[in-house]
C-alpha cells in the first residue's frame, strides 16, 4: 500500500506534465486517457522503486552514556564522576522509546542513453533533531547519480561506473551484524559523504575503486570546533581500494588519505591591532593515512564478517580518534601536526533466515601519537575521549522475521578502560580502570 501511495504521487506529477503537454500541443496528443495512464504506470514500475521502513527502538542503559540523538546512536559509557561523598554520579540507569529512524527512499533505475546506463537514489529519514527535545526533522542520507558502462573488454565481462553524490564512505559500507543504530561504531568507520567514486570491474571477480570525498555531516575537530572548513581549505579526502569476490568469499582492502588545514587564511589579532604578526598567512597541513582490510564469507544461511582499520585522525568516521599539534613553526602562528593512531576491529556472525542469531565482538585500541604533542592543542572526537586506552564490545542478538515484519532483541555489553594521560603521546598510562554498561535493546520494524 505504501509503495502504491508513493508511486501514485509520482504518477500524479507525471499525469499533470502530460496534461500540460496536451494543452500546449493538443494535435500531438492522440491517445486516450486510459492509454496515458497505462503508459505512466508502465514507466513508473520500470524506473522507480520506492522503499523504506517504519522502525521503533526501546532500550535501557545501566549507566550514563556518550550517545547521539536521544541516546539512540550509542558510543560508550561515561567515566566515573565522583561526588564529595564518593558516589559515582554517572552510575544511573535510563530508558528511551523512539521511532525517529523511520526511513524513506527511492531508487531510480534502468534509464539508458546510448551505451550509458543511468541510475539514481534519494534516501532520507527523520533522525535529525535541531535541539534536545525537539521534533525530528527529515534529513538526506543518500542522494546520487550513477553512470555505468557494461560489457567492456574482450570477454565483455568488464564494466565501469561513475557515482556522483552522497553515499556511504567506501570504508564504512561493510557493516557489522546487529540491530543497533550505530551498526558497529566505534569499532568500524561510520560515514556518509559527498563524493565522486569510480569503480572498474575487471571481469567477474576483481573491482578497483577510487574516490574523492568531502565532509558534510561527519566532520573533523579543530581550533574552531567541529567544522568541515578544515578540509574545504585543503584538499578532498582520497580513497583507493580493491575488492575480490569469488564464490561466497569477499575480500576488500583500501587506503584513505586525508588532508586538513586546522588554521587557514590570515592571522588577525583583534585584541591588538599593532601585533606585527597580523596579516601573516597560516602555513599548516595535517595528513593522515588509514588503511583497512575487510573479509566476508557467506554460505547458505551463515555469514561471517571481519574488519580491521589502522585509523589516523578518524574522528570524522565516528571513531575514538583525533590529531594534535606538535610544535610552533618559525613564523610564530602556524603549527606542525600529527595524527592520533588507533587499531579498530570487529568480528561478527549471523545465522538463520526466519529466525536469525547474531553476534558482534568489537575491539578499539588507542595507540597514541608517534611524536610528542602540545597537551593544550589536542583535537579529539566529540563523541569520545582522549583518555581512553581501549574499548571492548560484545553484542549477541536475535531477529524473528514474519514476512516484512521484524522483531529483534539485542544485548550490548560495552567496557571502556579509562585512565590518566601523563606523557605527551595522547595515551593514558596511569589510574587505568574499567567502566561498563549493559544496553538491552528491542526493535520492531516494518519493511516496505
Amino acid at each position: 500500500m505504501i509503495k502504491k501511495f508513493v508511486l501514485s504521487l509520482i504518477a500524479a506529477g507525471a499525469a499533470l506534465s502530460l496534461n500540460a503537454a496536451t494543452v500546449e500541443q493538443p494535435e500531438a496528443e492522440k491517445t486516450s486517457k486510459q492509454e496515458r495512464k497505462e503508459r505512466i504506470k508502465d514507466h513508473l514500475e520500470m524506473h522507480f522503486k520506492p522503499y523504506g521502513f517504519i522502525r521503533s527502538y526501546i532500550f535501557v542503559d545501566t549507566r550514563a552514556t556518550k550517545s547521539l540523538t536521544e541516546d539512540m546512536f550509542f558510543f560508550l559509557p561515561l567515566d566515573r564522576k565522583l561526588a564529595d561523598n564518593g558516589q559515582d554520579l554517572n552510575a544511573v540507569t535510563s530508558w528511551n522509546f523512539q521511532a525517529i529512524t523511520t526511513r524513506l527512499g527511492l531508487d531510480i533505475k534502468d534509464y539508458q542513453v546510448g551505451g550509458t546506463s543511468i541510475e539514481g537514489k534519494i534516501e532520507g529519514d527523520f533522525y535529525f533533531l535541531a535541539k534536545e527535545g525537539a521534533a525530528a526533522t527529515f534529513r538526506m542520507r543518500q542522494a546520487y547519480v550513477k553512470l555505468g558502462w557494461a560489457e567492456l573488454g574482450r570477454s565483455g565481462k568488464s564494466s565501469l561506473s561513475l557515482l556522483v553524490g552522497q553515499t556511504w564512505h567506501p570504508m564504512a559500507a561493510d557493516m557489522a551484524h546487529g540491530i543497533n543504530l550505530e551498526t558497529g561504531a566505534p569499532f568500524s568507520p561510520f560515514n556518509r559523504s559527498a563524493q565522486v567514486q569510480f569503480n572498474a570491474n575487471l571481469g567477474e571477480h576483481v573491482t578497483l575503486t577510487a574516490a574523492a570525498l568531502s565532509h558534510m555531516q561527519y566532520k573533523s575537530n579543530g581550533p574552531q570546533g567541529v567544522t568541515n572548513k578544515y578540509m574545504r581549505h585543503s584538499l578532498p579526502e582520497f580513497y583507493a581500494g580493491i575488492s575480490v569476490k569469488a564464490g561466497g568469499f569477499l575480500g576488500r582492502t583500501g587506503l584513505s588519505i586525508m588532508n586538513l588545514k586546522p588554521q587557514y587564511g590570515f592571522y588577525n589579532n583583534t585584541e591588538d591591532a599593532t601585533d606585527p604578526l597580523n596579516g601573516k598567512k597560516y602555513n599548516e597541513w595535517m595528513t593522515s593515512f588509514s588503511p583497512f582490510i575487510y573479509l566476508q564469507y557467506t554460505k547458505g544461511i551463515f555469514q561471517i564478517k571481519a574488519k580491521s582499520v589502522f585509523a589516523q585522525s578518524g574522528e570524522y568516521m565516528q571513531l575514538n580518534n583525533g590529531y594534535a599539534a606538535t610544535a610552533l613553526k618559525d613564523d610564530g602562528i602556524s603549527y606542525e601536526y600529527t595524527p592520533v593512531n588507533a587499531s579498530v576491529n570487529f568480528l561478527s556472525f549471523m545465522i538463520g533466515k526466519k529466525a536469525q542469531g547474531l553476534l558482534m565482538v568489537g575491539y578499539h585500541k588507542n595507540l597514541g601519537t608517534f611524536k610528542d604533542v602540545l597537551p593544550d592543542k589536542v583535537y579529539f572526537s566529540g563523541n569520545g575521549f582522549a583518555n581512553i586506552n581501549q574499548i571492548v564490545r560484545i553484542t549477541p542478538g536475535f531477529i524473528y522475521n514474519l514476512g516484512k515484519l521484524q522483531f529483534a532483541l539485542e544485548l550490548n555489553y560495552t567496557m571502556v578502560e579509562y585512565g590518566k594521560i601523563t606523557g605527551l603521546r595522547v595515551l593514558p598510562t596511569e589510574d587505568l580502570h574499567w567502566i561498563d554498561n549493559y544496553r538491552i535493546l528491542t526493535m520492531v520494524k516494518f519493511n516496505f
